[in-house]
């Protein structure tokens, strides 16, 4: 919360926001649901209504990377927190 003389908020209190690696895991869950809308608007935007193979493969591997790399950052970054506070 911001304090009563106007500082910021104190973000290492944020589950997010308080190392590199969490950061980097809210980055990598952003660019999965990111990729999981553009690959909605490619049904939209094909001829037929249903995107192509490719198309298809490359949205659901990137959500794959984004939600896989995305756990491993956020676990790492708990020890990481973990470690601090001891």
């Amino acid at each position: 919360m911001a304090g009563s003389n106007g500082a910021r908020p104190d973000r290492s209190q944020s589950r997010f926001l308080c190392n590199g690696a969490r950061k980097l895991s809210l980055l990598c869950f952003v660019i999965a649901f990111a990729a999981l809308v553009i690959g909605g608007g490619f049904a939209e935007i094909s001829a037929n209504g249903a995107p192509t193979s490719l198309e298809t493969a490359v949205v659901r591997y990137i959500i794959l990377a984004g939600v896989v790399v995305g756990a491993i950052a956020y676990v790492i970054g708990g020890r990481i927190q973990a470690g601090r506070r001891l």
